[in-house]
């Protein structure tokens, strides 16, 4: 594997830094603080709810880290000062710019893809590991797919499976994991190459059971009295892991299109292979399960609503149609984000460093209202934190890490937004 070097720019100038930290009157977090913990699995109710959090009080990244609170802004309007302001065209159509900036509530550093999608080179693919709960670095999942740059992507379980929260469709693999709902808002792309942002809920069932559906495919966790598929994708199975540690289930295993077995018990350490399937039912749905015979046909249809080419999930929209929906102005955190210009048709990449003393992060409703200075009018925000990482090619070809990830280096996670400039035939 070859070795990446980080990007860096120039820091900003320490008595600049220091004049706006004594202004807010705190401290602002240090480069050369411990490296947070990751936080346990969210439990409610004694279900495992990986990532997700509460309504109340929503999960900004993977990692569950609580992020300092923004100290409130001055009355009237300030223009945030601008320095360090770099930029290079990586390919034709997609453009590098990372610049410092400095506002009443301190100085934070912005790294920004921007893809011109009217030229037909530029195409964006998931990047990820072969299986799903497997995690790398962004730079090595660049790096192996051949994409000119690539940023981080969907929410995961970062306490146990290591599989992503969301949607995931490949180009060439088609799809790798999916819920039914609740962690479906995505970015996509159609056969033409279009983008688009919204929900993308998951169908799935059996050709012979149509009432037996599916609530997951490859997803870290079963909900209660649900029914999750897994195929050749996931890799061996991860018992209880899956089915919040019940581990008295039903499981069923098709090989070649044929049920090979029904048992009472999840399976650890099964490799899926070809076509076959695990399905496995929690609660009340094992009743449905149990209906199946060993020896008789089964095969899954299912679909992602829009039928997209490719897609990945977030947790949430930041701006619909121009307008901005999200309302936390408290937390910051590093972040990374994917918006939709449709004035220029341009998609906007932008990753905020945070948890640093040159780049405190942003709040969501900062993040939001960044996107539509640059231009978005739909935008998502992706995991955040430790796992914000852009990499992509340097001015001179050399691919690097361009941003600052809070960890002191880069967080292995399961996937990505790649960004491709592929041949015109």
């Amino acid at each position: 594997m070859p070795a990446f070097k980080r990007f860096v720019l120039p820091t900003l100038s320490l008595a600049t830094t220091a004049c706006v930290v004594a202004s807010l009157g705190a401290a602002a977090p240090s480069s050369a603080d411990p490296t947070p913990t990751a936080q346990p699995p969210a439990v409610a109710n004694g279900e495992r709810a990986p990532g997700t959090g509460t309504t109340e009080h929503p999960k900004h990244s993977s990692d569950g880290i609580a992020g300092p609170i923004a100290p409130e802004l001055p009355a009237g309007r300030v223009r945030p000062q601008v320095l360090n302001e770099t930029t290079w065209d990586m390919a034709p159509g997609i453009n590098f710019r990372q610049w410092d900036q400095i506002d009443p509530r301190g100085p934070i550093r912005a790294q920004l893809l921007t893809i011109d999608i009217n030229n037909t080179a530029n195409e964006f693919d998931i990047v990820s590991p072969a299986k799903v709960p497997v995690r790398k670095a962004v730079s090595e999942l660049t790096a192996k797919s051949g994409a000119v740059a690539a940023v981080n992507g969907d929410f995961f379980d970062i306490g146990d499976t290591g599989a992503p929260l969301g949607v995931g469709k490949d180009r060439e693999q088609g799809m790798r994991h999916a819920p039914k709902a609740g962690w479906n808002s995505s970015f996509w792309v159609d056969a033409v190459g279009h983008p688009y942002i919204g929900q993308l809920p998951y169908k799935g069932k059996l050709k012979q059971h149509p009432k037996l559906k599916f609530n997951n495919h490859n997803s870290p966790s079963i909900q209660a009295n649900g029914i999750g598929v897994f195929d050749k994708f996931w890799g061996p199975t991860q018992g209880s892991s899956v089915t919040a540690g019940q581990k008295r289930v039903r499981e069923v295993v098709v090989q070649g299109g044929i049920v090979r077995s029904n048992k009472t018990k999840v399976s650890e350490g099964y490799k899926i292979k070809g076509k076959g399937l695990v399905i496995v039912a929690r609660g009340t749905a094992t009743k449905m399960l149990r209906k199946l015979k060993v020896g008789e046909k089964a095969s899954l249809v299912e679909s992602i609503a829009a039928s997209p080419t490719v897609a990945i999930s977030g947790d949430r929209p930041l701006l619909t149609n121009g307008v901005r929906v999200v309302v936390d102005d408290k937390q910051m955190h590093p972040r990374t984000a994917i918006g939709i210009d449709a004035d220029t048709g341009h998609v906007l990449i932008l990753v905020i460093d945070g948890r640093q003393s040159f780049s405190r992060g942003y709040t969501m409703v900062e993040l939001a209202n960044m996107m539509t200075a640059l231009g978005a009018e739909n935008a998502l925000n992706l995991d955040g934190g430790g796992s914000s990482t852009m990499a992509g090619h340097t001015v001179d070809g050399q691919l690097a890490v361009l941003n600052s990830p809070s960890d002191g280096h880069e967080r292995l996670v399961p996937n990505g937004i790649g960004i491709f400039s592929r041949p015109v035939s």
